[in-house]
Order: C-alpha cells, then sequence, then structure tokens
C-alpha cells in the first residue's frame, strides 16, 4: 500500500508542475489586465534615425482615451497620415513598422533596426499596450539599431 500512496503522490505533484507550468505560459500569474481607460493628452515624436535628414513627426498634444503608449501612436495616427503595422505576442503588443517603417518590401527596412520608445526619456520596459501614460507625457518612438 506505500508504493502505491508513493506512485499517486508522484503523479500528483507532476500533474501540479504541468499545470503551473500552463498557467505560467498563458500568464495566469501576471498582474492581469492593465487599467487604460483614462483619458490622457501626451506629446508624441516619431524619429527616423536611418534618413539622411533624420526626418522626425512631432505632435504637441495628442489626446487619447487609451492611456498607453500604444494608444497615444494610434490616436496621433489621423492627424499623421500614417500607418502603423503590429503583432502580438504573450508579453503584448510588439510595434513592426510605423509609416512604412520597418517591416515592409523594398523600402526602408534596415537590418538590426527596430521600433523602440521613451516615456520622459526613460526607456520602455514593457510592451507598448501595457505601458500607461499620464497627462504631460512625452512620448518618442525611434527606428534606430
Amino acid at each position: 500500500m506505500s508504493e502505491t500512496k508513493s506512485i499517486i503522490f508522484a503523479i500528483i505533484i507532476v500533474n501540479a508542475l504541468a499545470i503551473a507550468g500552463i498557467m505560467y505560459e498563458i500568464g495566469y500569474f501576471e498582474n492581469g489586465d492593465v487599467d487604460t481607460s483614462t483619458i490622457v493628452t501626451a506629446s508624441l515624436v516619431i524619429k527616423f534615425n536611418n534618413l539622411d535628414d533624420n526626418e522626425t513627426m512631432t505632435f504637441d498634444y495628442i489626446t487619447t482615451s487609451e492611456s498607453t503608449v500604444y494608444g497615444i501612436l494610434l490616436s496621433a495616427k489621423v492627424e499623421g497620415q500614417y500607418s502603423i503595422t503590429i503583432s502580438q505576442h504573450n508579453s503584448g503588443l510588439l510595434i513592426e513598422s510605423i509609416a512604412d517603417w520597418g517591416n515592409c518590401d523594398n523600402c526602408q527596412e534596415e537590418e538590426g533596426y527596430s521600433w523602440t520608445y521613451t516615456v520622459n526619456d526613460i526607456a520602455g520596459d514593457t510592451a507598448a499596450n501595457r505601458k500607461v501614460i499620464s497627462n504631460g507625457d512625452n512620448i518618442q518612438w525611434t527606428y534606430s539599431e
């Protein structure tokens, strides 16, 4: 009987570890959804560092109802008349291209370049759709190495 108990105990342990691994992989243990429902006004700069003249798009006052770095980028899209290409990952959205820079055929894509953002000159530490911003923040997206 003791050998049977040991086998059952081992099966329970293995199953518990497998379930915990699955829960971790799907993000069950993360802090949950980010509250992005606050309306904020912020400034936005989009820089293309691989251009000869370092083209920059600047938006002084953009208001968004999705108070994230991604939300402000979306809100400025209409005024700036640019497109955004994204991909979904476990940790959130990844910006692949802005204004066809970064993910296009025969255009400005360059090896080793990618889109990164800063909020008030501090480098982003999470996916753009999970980084909450506040009124008056300065957001900068840069396409660079």
